[in-house]
């Protein structure tokens, strides 16, 4: 198993617990903080849009800080 395959135990975690939603953050070219990918996962629609409502409120969060 290469380098690359091993998983983190903050990835460990979340594989085990069930995901609504996942956001992942990076920073582009010119140090600004975006969005790479937003995964909502459900049922039910109403509870998917608003699970994205708070994925966004989170990155929104996470943006007035950086």
């Amino acid at each position: 198993m290469g380098i690359f395959n091993k998983k983190t135990s903050v990835e460990k975690i979340i594989e085990n617990q069930e995901q609504r939603f996942v956001i992942e953050v990076g920073h582009n070219r010119n140090n600004e903080l975006i969005i790479k990918k937003v995964r909502v996962s459900g049922d039910n629609l109403t509870q998917v849009m608003d699970d994205l409502g708070e994925a966004l409120l989170q990155y929104n969060s996470l943006r007035d800080i950086a």
